[in-house]
């Protein structure tokens, strides 16, 4: 029989893949004698503690739960069959402490999210960027407080859009919190990449792997002496100009030197670990 909490995992899956960026999933696949789960029953571990789902209760669960958050917290988690027995010793597997005699086999697996592309400017350098970046294998978010270049017809499918104010005053990476990040600020001018910028530095976000910034030296130069006088603070982190030199100035060809650079970045990232 199906486990009935499997469409709320499911669900949970997709809510927390959008927030964290990565998740544990837990199924058991095999039992033998007494157990207190069932062969497919599931359980969801998020990085924040939260577990959704079901595999039986007790010290089974509570182990399996503490190895998934350690799978979660492992640079790249490889997916292991671990086995689990029901008794207060084992000789091949890890003892749970319980007395039923029984033993289960669950699949660990981490599901990860694509990279996120955060755009700040939804004019046609952004637009050409988040086109781009959904072909490279990452998911766009255009942060823009012009409505007229918020509208859905301008950005691919799937692409999330969200307004801003012109200061940028908002945490507006609060539902991305978790996510490994990639931010291009392409914005209208040196103001608005000065109020973008200090946004980003603001709020932060544990996973930033990238920031570069669209514009003329002297352009960047200012924007960096605006946000160092707001108390900000770049340590190297800056990226600009922004993008690969590979000449061309058009929307397209600048979106492709931004996501060339983006995708060197994330392979040495890959690389190294």
């Amino acid at each position: 029989m199906q486990d009935p909490l499997f469409a709320g995992v499911l669900a949970e899956a997709e809510r927390a893949l959008r927030t964290h960026g990565r998740v544990a999933l837990c199924q058991i696949v095999r039992v033998e004698g007494s157990t207190p789960g069932k062969a497919g029953w599931k359980m969801l571990v998020c990085p924040d503690g939260r577990a959704v789902g079901n595999l039986g209760g007790g010290a089974f669960e509570a182990l399996v739960k503490a190895d998934a958050s350690a799978k979660l917290g492992e640079e790249q988690p490889a997916a292991e069959v671990k086995r689990y027995y029901f008794t207060e010793q084992a000789v091949r597997g890890e003892p749970t402490g319980m007395v039923c005699g029984g033993l289960a086999e669950v699949f660990l697996e981490a599901l990860v999210a694509a990279p996120l592309l955060v755009v700040c400017g939804g004019g046609p350098v952004g637009q050409a960027v988040v086109r781009h970046a959904t072909l490279c294998g990452f998911e766009g978010l255009v942060a823009e407080d012009r409505d007229e270049f918020l509208r859905r017809e301008l950005f691919p499918e799937g692409a999330q859009l969200v307004r801003v104010s012109r200061d940028y005053h908002e945490d507006f990476l609060r539902p991305w919190a978790g996510r490994e990040l990639y931010v291009a600020l392409v914005t209208r001018c040196w103001e608005t990449d000065a109020a973008a910028l200090g946004s980003i530095l603001r709020q932060a976000p544990p996973r930033l792997r990238y920031l570069g910034l669209m514009g003329s030296r002297r352009k960047i130069e200012r924007v960096k002496q605006v946000v160092g006088e707001r108390g900000h603070t770049l340590n190297g982190s800056l990226r600009a100009p922004i993008g690969l030199p590979i000449g061309g100035d058009s929307p397209a060809e600048i979106a492709v030197s931004i996501l060339a650079e983006v995708i060197q970045v994330r392979n040495q990232e890959a690389g190294d670990s």
